[in-house]
């Protein structure tokens, strides 16, 4: 069952928003903003002795 809020990837109404605006929701740029906050998660993590400060860099070589 989908929920009632799901929104299909063309819920963007273009004469209610900017090319700019709509750019933001598109996959792709969710994608990349999603990874860069991993990757600067990872940078954290690397700081902290969480994780190995190589596994951070990989992660920034891994990137979409």
């Amino acid at each position: 069952m989908i929920p009632r809020n799901a929104r299909p990837e063309s819920s963007m109404i273009s004469r209610y928003t900017r090319p700019e605006m709509a750019a933001i929701w598109e996959a792709q740029t969710r994608i990349r903003i999603w990874f860069e906050i991993e990757a600067h998660a990872a940078d954290a993590q690397a700081e902290l002795g969480v994780i190995p400060k190589e596994a951070a860099k990989a992660v920034w070589g891994q990137g979409p």
